[in-house]
């Protein structure tokens, strides 16, 4: 009989000792409003969609344009670049020279394809501190369902953050003269903070 009471003692206190060592797991937070969610949030910067733009200058012809029709994502914090990221598109159709006809040249099977490809994506792959208020937004472009690299330099101040990079519009399939060189572009990115 004393070793039957020891037996039940020893199992009524190892079943105690275990409930305290192992929770219970409908009790660890799951959720992602849970604590845990908060481990890599950062505060980004807000910006103002309805304002931004992206334009461009096609060098060898000399022609200004934009492209709208933009839906994207920026989650940037300055003081945490290595968590930062970029993605959005443009709508082919939204692109604007000034020049009704050239604008519908554009939209061929031979220049962007409007109806195969109707957008321009971009995402982020890398974000670099390059110098004071400077970042490198390394990507990759999609235009005409052709993705390539590309590096974005962005400037910020307290009202926009602003971007450049040059691209050459043949590397995508769109070949408006046949040397490489006369297809250059030089794209601009402005995003207004929002106060």
């Amino acid at each position: 009989m004393r070793t039957f009471l020891y037996i039940l003692i020893s199992i009524v206190y190892i079943q105690g000792f275990g409930q305290d060592i192992i929770p219970n797991v409908t009790q660890l937070p799951t959720s992602p409003t849970s604590d845990y969610a908060l481990i890599n949030d950062y505060q980004g910067i807000v910006f103002d969609k309805e304002k931004s733009r992206v334009s461009f200058d096609f060098i060898e012809d000399k022609t200004s344009g934009t492209i709208a029709g933009l839906d994207f994502k920026i989650n940037f914090n300055p003081k945490d670049p290595e968590n930062a990221a970029f993605k959005g598109t443009a709508l082919i159709n939204t692109l604007d020279t000034d020049n009704f006809l050239r604008d519908g040249h554009l939209m061929w099977e031979k220049f962007f394809y409007r109806k195969k490809y109707p957008k321009i994506s971009f995402a982020s792959t890398d974000v670099v501190s390059f110098d004071t208020n400077t970042y490198k937004v390394i990507g990759n472009l999609t235009i005409k369902g052709i993705q390539k690299e590309v590096i974005i330099t962005f400037s910020l101040d307290d009202k926009k953050l602003l971007g450049k990079t040059t691209i050459y519009s043949s590397d995508f399939g769109v070949n408006i003269h046949d040397e490489r060189e006369k297809n250059k572009l030089d794209i601009r990115f402005y995003f207004p903070i929002l106060q």
